[in-house]
């Protein structure tokens, strides 16, 4: 067992006294670290603005995309009538039901396969953005979902210089982008983060203000 760890010291053995080591008590004026400072004296976390977006916090141009993958889907629902209408009366006629059923399933299997693994943040962002809650406190930007214990993403106020407001309806709902800091790895090439169809969007480009 090696000395001054778990065992006894040298000067234990040798029967000499140990130095004694007197508390530094601090004085209730002294500097101390930021991170003392919270610990001591916390200072609550006020938040600015909240969204709660729903469906309209799908990116733009969803609509667009619905409404093709509808069109799809009542074309396949078409073909599918065709094939089973009136019902299948022959041994042939019913195979050639079934064999077609599955084949055009599976082709809509291998074309929704190829686009999550092609564009899989993608899907998954588009998925996520009716429940995702946006919130700016005085220290940070969060961005959460509420079967998830902990945030999506975290941005801290010392990384954000502003934001910039864009359309706005008559609703107060409307695109926004918050500036960050040069090279700042969750900005786009611009150094921007952009949203859309943000509620009270004002009111969230002045809670990024400094």
């Amino acid at each position: 067992m090696a000395e001054g760890t778990f065992g006894c010291s040298g000067g234990e053995r040798a029967g000499l006294p140990m130095p004694t080591v007197t508390p530094e008590i601090i004085e209730p004026q002294a500097q101390l670290p930021v991170p003392y400072l919270r610990r001591l004296d916390a200072i609550p976390e006020h938040q600015l603005y909240v969204a709660r977006p729903g469906l309209r916090a799908l990116p733009s141009g969803s609509a667009i995309m619905a409404g093709c993958i509808l069109l799809q889907l009542w074309t396949l629902t078409f073909m599918l009538w065709a094939m089973w209408w009136p019902t299948p009366q022959t041994p042939q006629l019913l195979a050639f039901a079934i064999g077609g059923t599955v084949t055009m399933l599976l082709l809509v299997a291998l074309v929704i396969l190829l686009l999550v693994r092609r564009f899989p943040g993608y899907a998954l962002a588009v998925a996520r953005a009716p429940f995702i809650r946006l919130t700016v406190t005085d220290r940070r930007v969060v961005w959460s979902l509420p079967w998830h214990r902990h945030p999506l993403m975290e941005i801290g106020r010392e990384r954000i210089l502003g934001g910039i407001l864009g359309a706005v309806d008559a609703r107060g709902r409307g695109n926004a982008a918050m500036i960050l800091i040069h090279g700042d790895p969750a900005a786009d090439i611009d150094g921007n983060i952009h949203f859309d169809h943000l509620p009270d969007v004002e009111k969230f480009v002045a809670a990024l203000a400094r």
